[in-house]
Formats: structure tokens, C-alpha cells, sequence
């Protein structure tokens, strides 16, 4: 009930020094170490692929993003001076209609004559 063991299964005692395991370890520890050293070397010397079909597809895609949102300015501003230019139509019309239904004076004195 008192078992304090991490889980793991008991290694049998050898009857090698505590020394030589020690050496061994560190053995095992350089080789590794060499290794990713080297692989680190190899990795270092490779070239990253180039990605100019990525950058070359993220232009293109970021100028239609431009294209489109100048395309839609242009089409509001056209709209609104169409909105612009029938409002003012129709004051002229306003207008006008104001002027016939204006009553007409009964008699009108003539200008003076120019000498």
C-alpha cells in the first residue's frame, strides 16, 4: 500500500560500477548530441523553397480586392450624382410649375426709353 515506484518497471541491479554506467550515459548523450548537431548543420545549408506562386497569388488576390472596392466607390458616386441631377430636375420642374401658376399681373408698365 505504501509503494512509492513511478509506475515504471523495476530495472534489474547490474553489476557494473556506477562509473562505467555514468561514462556509457555520457557516451550515449555526445552521440546524440553530434547527431542533431549535424542534422542541425544539414538543415542549416538547405535552402527554404521559394514561394512565388503564394506571393505571386496573394498579388493578384489583393489587387482584385482594390479593383473591386474602387469599382464599388465608383459605382456609389455615379449613383449619387444620378440621385444629384434628378433632385435638381425636379426643382426646375417645381419651379417652373410655381412660375405658370403665378398669377399674371394686369397690366405691365413699359421700360422707360433709352435715349
Amino acid at each position: 500500500m505504501n509503494d512509492q515506484s513511478s509506475g515504471l518497471p523495476h530495472e534489474p541491479a547490474d553489476d557494473e560500477p556506477e562509473g562505467d554506467r555514468r561514462e556509457r550515459a555520457a557516451s550515449v548523450q555526445r552521440r546524440i548530441m553530434q547527431q542533431r548537431a549535424r542534422l542541425a548543420a544539414e538543415h542549416e545549408r538547405v535552402r527554404p523553397p521559394s514561394r512565388w506562386v503564394e506571393k505571386t497569388l496573394a498579388l493578384i488576390a489583393a489587387l482584385g480586392v482594390v479593383c473591386i472596392v474602387a469599382l464599388g466607390f465608383d459605382a456609389f458616386l455615379t449613383s449619387m450624382q444620378k440621385v444629384l441631377r434628378m433632385m435638381d430636375q425636379q426643382e426646375q420642374r417645381q419651379e417652373e410649375e410655381r412660375r405658370k401658376k403665378e398669377p399674371i399681373p394686369a397690366y405691365v408698365v413699359p421700360p422707360e426709353p433709352q435715349k
